[in-house]
């Protein structure tokens, strides 16, 4: 027996019960109408429940949809090409980040999640140090996950750049502290040599 699908006005409480956690009116939705209603469930900016779901922060309700959805709902973006990761990075919703990025890559986790990159090109990590202050924690759980699954630094991330940067402007000023501190040397270099001469003048 199929059940019905739900209208408009449905959808649009299902993605609110989704935007505050409401975790019974979602079953009682799954209920009525089935996984796949859930599933194809976006509003007008392509947003699904678990971009809902993930931007508020809401771990209990993300662990049932992820429970009953298939696995490319985790993968399925929005207008912007952002997958819910990216709404969970956005918000600093560190739990959200942490239950679908541990999630097995077959069941739409792992790297393959954080390689994923938005309609501006960022990556998961990208994102968290491009949005800047408050996703510092976000950022540095990433990036140890991805040390942890790969065994190395983060060649060519933004981090990565910016350490070096960091180092290169370190060198430059140590450079330059040096050259100073020679300058000054022969400064005094100069003036003991004028208060000698002097000295002898003197005798």
């Amino acid at each position: 027996m199929s059940r019905p699908q739900p209208t408009e006005e449905e959808v649009e409480d299902l993605l609110l019960a989704c935007r505050y956690g409401d975790l019974e009116d979602v079953q009682t939705f799954v209920q009525q109408h089935g996984v796949e209603a859930v599933q194809n469930a976006k509003d007008e900016r392509g947003n699904t429940v678990l971009h809902m779901c993930c931007g508020n922060g809401h771990a209990e309700l993300l662990e049932y949809l992820l429970s009953i959805l298939p696995s490319s709902s985790v993968q399925a973006t929005n207008e912007s090409r952002s997958p819910p990761l990216h709404w969970a990075i956005l918000n600093s919703h560190l739990n959200c980040v942490k239950i679908l990025v541990e999630l097995p890559e077959e069941k739409g986790g792992g790297m393959p999640l954080l390689n994923q990159v938005n309609a501006s090109g960022r990556d998961a990590f990208h994102e968290s140090v491009w949005l800047g202050e408050g996703r510092e924690e976000v950022a540095g759980w990433i990036e140890g996950f991805i040390v942890k699954i790969e065994g190395a630094d983060l060649e060519g991330t933004a981090e990565a750049e910016k350490k070096q940067e960091l180092n290169g402007q370190k060198v430059e000023e140590f450079e330059q502290q040096n050259e100073v501190e020679e300058d000054v040397k022969g400064d005094k270099q100069d003036v003991q040599e004028v208060v000698q001469r002097a000295e002898k003048l003197e005798l």
